[in-house]
């Protein structure tokens, strides 16, 4: 990380403050950058693009970067796109002249911030923060932390040996392995010591290996825990081989930073403190780098703690416009509330019977609202024989590569892994899963131990394939939609009611009973098809069933005979299907021709209703 150092971070940031010094209204972001570059001039680093997106500067991003430490200390604002200083900030600038005690100051108040309410930065400048982290982070490895068990090696606490001969260990009999040696080669080392361990069992340990000795690396952060007890150091050499020594023969050297204060669990944050209580001998705590190292006493450099502070935005879909409620013809309100209920719980359910745009609204929400904020979609669909390996992960047959035409079982990614991984990338983006039919396949068997993680965002649990533990992020979202004329709802079982939010869309109640009038209305098309579409409904006499007005949402209204083919083709059919062996005829109380009848009288008595009663023609006797 030569060219991102803390010396460069404060130069940025006061170039930043320099500028703005005169400005107390603040201005605009664009204009800081310019002439903070005339003030302190792009490194030729600095100058380059990104090699991973060609035609974004390096130097405005890292701009960003270098502000936000400034930004949790108190001493710079930024309100929609408008960057000005605050009383503590200008005195910081007058103060603090040293650009690496300027930027240490700053990240010595980030604990601070961190314990205060940071609802007033702007989601949208701290969305472009952490991208600009990310990208910032991006040119070389940052730390990474490190959970290793030491406290019941086969009955024997060896954390004391830890702690006196400054290492750390885990066992492992198998030859000496050099550290880069390939996953594929530990494997085969682990299958030839150990031939009567299972499978999985092979699997766990090879996982072990590979993450102690390949991706641990000096000057990564490891903890371990003892009891209540949670002790941190930092790894100061590589992988060593003592063979001699059982327990602990395989040692990474440790310089340990609280062997004489330790701090208790109770003092760590909910997710930090879930992700020691996993069983695996040696697990990735790097989502939760920053909190250990302070609680520990390890000094992190400034773009470690910014990189850190990422998932503590907590992401959430911005609210539905004006326009995008006129685009769908649905209620701005219940967009709105849809959103909302969507932000709380991270998963919901649109349910209704066929044909109400489930599937499209879900789709047209994600366009809006996900890709605009700069993150992506995908759409799944659920079938009765889905299962977990589709889902999640699984192991998949694939040929040899050696041209041999043997078969091996390669572990494969499925839709919701592969979305929670480029949600933990880009914590600063939001992500969701719309998943179509979910009613259609069995929810406990493609779930399985992820039905957890749908209540308790944040905490962990052990995978099935993986030899590694799992969480969800907060920045995944998932939309559900269910075919009432499937299943209704009331069949749910309450896990899955527990876990997601239900909105209903009902083509007999608003807001969808609106919809094909106003879109009708939109293309000065008749109103004729919407009637029509009433009519049926209620010759159905079932909520659960009742048509959706997709049906009729078609250009082919226009055309001749276009009514009469829509009616024939698809909506009669679909009758005929529902009610397959009844007996019923389908097209005498469902078909066009009827319906035009029955709305034709009801016409009629309307019309009869609405005339004025004739005069009576009977008269009152005189006297």
């Amino acid at each position: 990380m030569a060219e991102i150092t803390r010396r460069r971070i404060g130069e940025l940031q006061r170039a930043v403050f320099q500028v703005l010094m005169d400005e107390p209204g603040g201005l605009a972001v664009k204009e800081v950058t310019e002439r903070a570059e005339e003030l302190c001039p792009a490194t030729a680093f600095e100058n380059e693009d990104y090699p991973s997106q060609p035609g974004q500067r390096r130097y405005p991003k890292m701009l960003r970067f270098a502000t936000i430490t400034s930004v949790k200390a108190g001493w710079l604002m930024k309100e929609k796109g408008v960057w000005r200083l605050t009383d503590d900030g200008r005195q910081a600038y007058l103060q603090l002249d040293d650009p690496e005690q300027f930027e240490k100051t700053a990240i010595e108040k980030y604990a601070a911030w961190k314990a205060a309410d940071a609802s007033n930065y702007d989601a949208q400048e701290a969305a472009a923060d952490v991208e600009a982290a990310a990208l910032a982070k991006s040119t070389s490895r940052l730390r990474r932390a490190w959970l290793v068990r030491g406290a019941n090696v086969d009955g024997t606490n060896v954390l004391p040996l830890w702690f006196s001969q400054g290492y750390c260990s885990i066992t492992a009999d198998v030859p000496d392995i050099a550290r880069g040696t390939a996953k594929a080669v530990i494997a085969k080392h682990v299958s030839e010591s150990a031939p009567e361990a299972t499978a999985i069992a092979q699997g766990l340990y090879v996982g072990i290996l590979n993450r102690f000795i390949n991706d641990m690396d000096v000057d990564d952060v490891v903890v371990t825990v003892d009891g209540n007890n949670v002790y941190v150091g930092v790894v100061t050499g590589d992988p060593t081989y003592v063979p001699n020594e059982l327990l602990t023969n395989r040692r990474r050297a440790v310089k340990w930073a609280n062997t004489d204060s330790p701090f208790a669990r109770g003092a760590l944050s909910s997710d930090a403190a879930d992700r020691l209580r996993g069983q695996l001998t040696v697990s990735d705590l790097t989502q939760s780098l920053p909190e250990f190292a302070r609680l520990g006493g390890v000094e992190l450099d400034a773009v470690e703690e910014v990189a850190g502070t990422a998932s503590d935005i907590d992401i959430a879909l911005p609210a539905p416009d004006t326009l995008l409620a006129e685009q769908l013809f649905f209620p701005l309100d219940w967009l709105r509330e849809t959103v909302e209920l969507l932000n709380e719980k991270r998963q919901i359910v649109l349910y209704g019977p066929p044909g109400t745009g489930k599937t499209f609204l879900a789709q047209e929400l994600c366009k809006a609202l996900v890709e605009g904020g700069g993150g992506e979609y995908e759409v799944v669909q659920f079938h009765p024989s889905y299962a977990y390996e589709d889902f999640f992960e699984g192991l998949r047959p694939r040929l040899s590569q050696d041209g041999s035409g043997a078969v091996t079982f390669e572990l494969v990614h499925g839709p919701l892994r592969r979305m929670a991984t480029l949600a933990k990338k880009n914590p600063g983006k939001p992500f969701v899963l719309i998943i179509d039919e979910i009613n259609r396949a069995n929810l406990a068997k493609v779930f399985g131990e992820l039905y957890f993680l749908l209540e308790y965002r944040g905490q962990s649990v052990n995978l099935q394939y993986s030899d590694e533990a799992f969480s969800l992020p907060r920045n995944l979202f998932l939309i559900g939609t269910m075919n009432t004329a499937d299943r209704s709802i009331a069949l749910v079982d309450a896990a899955m009611r527990r876990r997601f939010y239900f909105q209903s869309l009902f083509p007999t109640a608003e807001p969808v009973r609106s919809v094909l009038p106003q879109w009708l209305a939109s293309r000065d098309l008749p109103t004729e098809p919407a009637e029509l579409l009433v009519a049926l409904n209620d010759a159905i006499d079932d909520p659960d069933f009742a048509i959706g007005p997709s049906y009729l949402m078609s250009h082919a209204l226009r055309n001749p005979g276009g009514l009469e083919r829509i009616w024939r083709t698809a909506i009669v059919p679909l009758l005929a299907e529902h009610y397959f062996g009844e007996g019923r005829d389908i097209e005498a109380e469902f078909g066009l021709a009827a319906l035009r009848k029955v709305l034709s009288k009801n016409l009629s008595e309307r019309e009869a209703l609405d005339q004025p009663a004739a005069p009576s023609t009977n008269q009152e006797p005189t006297t």
